[in-house]
């Protein structure tokens, strides 16, 4: 039987069209972690999260389509 791999942390950067701000949220959470003003902002944050963490970021447009994303590996 194949070892299970160990999941790696994804953020997504999504637009909160309630409140009109972009959103930085890791996957399976309902809560966002913060949120930005712009996706330009947010995108740092997103992507200094993942390298932390050996995991992946993507940027969702403001249709909610992926339109970017990268993953990061441990050192």
């Amino acid at each position: 039987m194949a070892d299970k791999k160990e999941m790696k942390p994804v953020w997504h950067i999504t637009l909160d069209k309630e409140k009109g701000k972009w959103r930085v949220c890791r996957e399976g959470s309902e809560r966002a972690s913060i949120l930005f003003e712009t996706q330009k902002e947010a995108v740092p944050y997103a992507r200094d999260l993942a390298k932390k963490n050996s995991g992946t970021y993507y940027i969702h447009g403001e249709n909610g389509k992926i339109r970017a994303g990268k993953g990061y590996k441990a050192d």
